[in-house]
């Protein structure tokens, strides 16, 4: 620490040593221009000079505010502070150059015609330059000094070479005016390449804002003010000859400082325009930072314990033990009229204190250290409490219970008083004297208020309301994380009874095909929830020497999905095996009377679209019908042919409209020929591309797969769907597939 104070007062005597023999340098040179003598040889001490005492300068600086900062400070001063203090420096700065040029006009440059060299109009100039090179050279290399820290903050691997380097470039700028009188310049092609090269690294670092981030949202908004004031104030200086005086003074130190005031000004307008862009979201990265930091103080609290009872008994424990031994607690949890909040079995082990209020009620859960008698009484005198958290949810909080103006209706003071004295020597003991409220909120709605007392006036400090409401807090969330297990553990319920609803719905579907000598059919069925809306079924009609003569049938979709779409698909399972022996030879009769009893059955909102076929193996034709259902396609020797036919879908009308609109078409069918039903789950899977399936694939499956087998046809239709979609698509709605082939061999 000695050794640090030598080397400062070392420095500092040094940088006054050289600043002294300085001054008489430009008092002399000042002369010798009056008279016309002028050599280069001066301005070249003078140079090294002022680079001797400005390099000393920066280390005392850099010195001083790296002992003023806190230990642990990355910055070592706070940028809002930082902004404040350049603030009124350069403010000082700029109304002491307003001033004097003002009171002295003649203290600044001329232009010698001749030489293009500065010239001072009067000695008054000399000590003039020399006092703003001093203190605009001090504010700019303390400003350099923290731009380094706020550029350094939070760095990369190559954030700190950066900044050297543009550092060293605008060192080897400004040395290359070394022994240049003032108002020369080097343009020489090295100095420009180097000053281009300053100018990228001004650039790539005057980006480097990771410090901006943290900042509150007061101090984005003060920054953002002190920021555009610096820039105006180093504006103001700019266009009071302040660079004629830094030129004046040194040409190597005067560029550099030069430089370095561009670069402020460009960091400082960077920084403007990132306080703007992160000011919009500045609440929302406050809130979340103080979530984090209250789940990180009680995260093993929230994740441990889930039981909503053991949550409040917790919760008061904590708070009370926060408060202090004397300390008594409870929690009223809240319940409105409207809705129930504890289950009936936690329910029978609470206590019986409600507190009424105008929206519903609060219900004491927990209670410690404190008796029922004295809750009722203080419940009676600070009903307000209660009514309060339900309009505006936060901390309340009661210094005296005796004296408090929402509590007692005298409001003299003298009678406020005089009531605190009398408890004081009451020799009964006084549990509730200050009390802390603190409401419980998940989701934006009220939980509980959370109510801790000492026995003692303005029993809470900061800290303790601090920690009691992060207690809270974290309460919330644990609830949360309770109900929202007791919800995961209803659904998980409630999908085991859509289990056992999938098991009588497979059972409501054929077990197997229908077997009828000269046809083979297979099928298959995919739900896309766990109870799908999907039917379909075969039914022998007629039969004729031990052989089936005729067989129907039938592919539909109920519209929905889930237990609702069971039922309707029981019920027209019902409705088909009713009607399909009444009507045998007509498919269309057979839609009319089925959309007649459904009518009248589904909801307004639901509809079943459905496909019936009446196959004769005597005569090797079929009749189809379709109601609104997807068309079926039929796989002859020449190709697929999608056959579609007008119909509406059953239940959307009573029967009028679809009576007129239900057509039935027989169509032969060759040996070999394959038909395909379908539900509309297969045209309408889309893959990662968000394509459906469609009809032109659908073709282009079935087209190359006459001589297959039933079953091949099916499997290899599934797999095309299901190769479509792949992992990234989906089949969004259920999926069956229905195949009937005449066997080529078949007669």
């Amino acid at each position: 620490m000695q050794s640090s104070s030598r080397l400062i007062y070392f420095l500092s005597a040094l940088a006054l040593t050289c600043e002294a023999l300085l001054l008489i340098i430009d008092i002399a040179l000042f002369y010798a221009q009056q008279a016309l003598m002028l050599s280069s040889e001066p301005y070249i001490l003078k140079d090294v000079l002022a680079t001797v005492a400005f390099g000393a300068l920066y280390i005392i600086i850099r010195n001083r505010i790296k002992h003023s900062a806190a230990p642990d400070s990355q910055i070592w001063i706070e940028p809002v502070n930082a902004f404040w203090q350049g603030f009124v420096s350069l403010g000082l700065l700029a109304l002491a150059m307003v001033l004097t040029n003002w009171v002295a006009p003649k203290s600044n440059y001329d232009i010698m015609p001749s030489t293009e060299v500065l010239r001072a109009q009067s000695l008054q100039a000399v000590f003039k330059t020399h006092l703003v090179t001093i203190f605009l050279g001090a504010v700019l290399l303390a400003a350099l000094v923290l731009l380094e820290r706020l550029i350094l903050f939070r760095r990369t691997k190559n954030t700190q070479s950066n900044f050297l380097a543009m550092v060293a470039l605008l060192l080897v700028k400004a040395m290359a005016e070394l022994g240049n009188l003032p108002g020369e310049s080097n343009d020489g092609f090295m100095t420009v390449i180097v000053s281009l090269l300053a100018a990228v690294m001004m650039l790539v670092n005057a980006f480097r804002l990771s410090w901006v981030l943290p900042l509150s949202r007061d101090d984005k908004i003060r920054a953002l003010f002190l920021v555009l004031g610096m820039v105006g104030e180093l504006a103001v200086l700019g266009l009071s000859d302040t660079s004629e005086h830094l030129e004046a003074y040194s040409s190597v130190v005067g560029n550099f400082l030069i430089s370095v005031s561009g670069f402020l000004t460009l960091y400082l307008l960077t920084t403007f325009f990132s306080l703007l862009a992160y000011l919009p979201t500045s609440e929302a990265l406050e809130r979340k930072t103080s979530e984090v930091r209250n789940l990180y103080a009680m995260s093993r609290f929230a994740a441990e314990v889930f039981d909503e009872e053991k949550i409040y008994s917790s919760l008061v424990g904590y708070a009370c033990g926060v408060a202090g031994k004397s300390a008594c607690g409870w929690f009223d949890i809240y319940q409105p009229f409207d809705s129930k909040a504890v289950d009936a079995d936690t329910a029978g082990r609470l206590p019986n204190l409600q507190w009424k209020t105008s929206k519903g009620f609060f219900k004491t859960v927990v209670r410690q250290n404190i008796s029922e008698k004295n809750l009722h009484e203080f419940a009676e005198k600070a009903s307000f409490i209660w009514e309060e958290m339900l309009r505006n949810p936060r901390q309340i909080r009661v210094d005296d219970v005796a004296t408090d103006k929402r509590i007692v209706k005298e409001k003299a003071p003298l009678k406020l008083w005089t009531r605190r004295l009398r408890r004081r020597r009451s020799a009964e003991e006084e549990k509730i004297v200050s009390t802390l409220s603190v409401p419980l909120i998940s989701r934006a709605n009220l939980i509980g208020v959370l109510t801790v007392a000492k026995d003692v006036e303005y029993g809470f400090i900061k800290d303790d309301i601090e920690l009691i409401t992060t207690f809270a807090d974290q309460a919330a969330i644990a609830v949360q994380n309770s109900r929202l297990i007791r919800e995961v553990i209803d659904k998980e319920r409630m999908q085991q009874e859509l289990a056992v609803a999938q098991k009588i719905q497979l059972r409501l579907l054929p077990s197997a095909p229908l077997a009828v000598q000269g046809y083979e059919m297979d099928s298959v069925s995919y739900p896309a929830f766990e109870v799908g809306g999907d039917f379909y079924d075969y039914m022998l009609l007629e039969q004729r020497n031990s052989h089936a003569s005729k067989f129907g049938v039938m592919i539909a979709d109920v519209s929905g999905k889930g237990t609702s779409a069971a039922f309707y698909m029981a019920e027209l399972k019902g409705i088909f095996q009713s009607l399909c022996r009444l009507y045998p030879n007509s498919p269309a009769e057979l839609l009319k009377h089925a959309n007649e009893t459904l009518s009248r059955s589904l909801d307004r909102k639901s509809f079943v679209s459905a496909l019936y076929a009446i196959f004769d193996t005597e005569r090797h034709t079929m009749r189809i019908s379709n109601a609104g259902h997807c068309p079926m396609v039929h796989l002859k020797e020449n190709g697929a042919e999608i056959v579609r036919l007008q119909g509406l879908a059953l239940g959307l009308d009573r029967g009028q409209t679809f009576n007129k609109v239900i057509c039935e078409v027989e169509r032969a069918l060759q040996p070999g020929d394959v038909v395909v039903f379908y539900t509309d789950g297969l045209i309408e899977a889309v893959n990662a591309n968000d394509e459906q399936f469609g009809f032109e694939r659908l073709l282009q499956v079935l087209s190359q797969m006459r001589q297959q087998s039933a079953t091949e046809i099916k499997k290899a239709l599934f797999e095309a769907v299901n190769a479509f979609a792949g992992e990234q698509g989906s089949i969004r709605d259920d999926l069956t597939i229905l195949v009937v082939k005449r066997c080529a061999t078949g007669t």
